[in-house]
């Protein structure tokens, strides 16, 4: 009996956001000393078996030394937001059987999550995403998606319809409320402004 083919898991960090609420790119500010970039990476790399770094032409000479494969959108994505990084991280490299999505302005979030999401995956068979659901938002920009999601991406940015609510309604989707797995809620909070980075990273506040 021969053995059971090993599940290929690539993350993929978006690190291409334009940042314009924030003093300078998201990318860049500092946790623990590390970048956020740097950050979101380091998550995803105890999970899958790469990383893939989308990033933009900009500031990717900032990122030359990112533990992770460092690409750009596709030109004919560019600018079309976080499906057009997602996709342009899919088709970057070999495919994987699965794809675990996290944005760079998200610093709090822990390995944990994504084990717990694959955890789910594996245990319902036909499921295309797993999305947690904190505070009673979506989070589609940490969690997890199967590669028959790729096809679904490109139709919805051929009809320009760049919403991920768009995608999380074309795919066989399961919702995670973040409590019911122990999951804590300081892992979705996003970094957008200078007032919360003094609130959450300066200080330490998350009430």
């Amino acid at each position: 009996m021969g053995s059971l083919r090993k599940i290929h898991r690539t993350g993929i960090v978006l690190a291409g956001g334009g940042s314009t609420r924030f003093p300078f790119h998201k990318a860049f500010a500092r946790y623990k000393d590390r970048y956020f970039y740097e950050l979101a990476v380091g998550c995803l790399k105890q999970i899958t078996d790469e990383v893939v770094l989308v990033s933009q032409s900009d500031i990717s000479d900032r990122m030359k030394h990112a533990d992770a494969k460092l690409i750009f959108d596709f030109p004919q994505y560019q600018g079309q937001g976080p499906l057009a990084g997602i996709l342009s991280g899919m088709e970057s490299g070999e495919e994987s059987d699965w794809y675990a999505v996290a944005t760079c302005d998200m610093p709090f979030v822990m390995p944990l999550l994504f084990e717990k999401l694959f955890s789910i995956a594996d245990q319902k068979p036909g499921t295309q995403a797993v999305v947690p659901v904190a505070a009673g938002r979506n989070q589609p920009l940490a969690a997890i998606y199967h590669k028959s999601c790729k096809g679904h991406i490109v139709r919805l940015l051929l009809e320009e319809r760049r919403s991920m609510y768009g995608l999380l309604q074309s795919v066989n989707t399961i919702f995670v409320e973040a409590e019911d797995y122990d999951l804590p809620q300081e892992m979705f909070i996003n970094i957008n402004t200078a007032d919360e980075y003094k609130q959450y990273i300066e200080n330490g506040r998350f009430e």
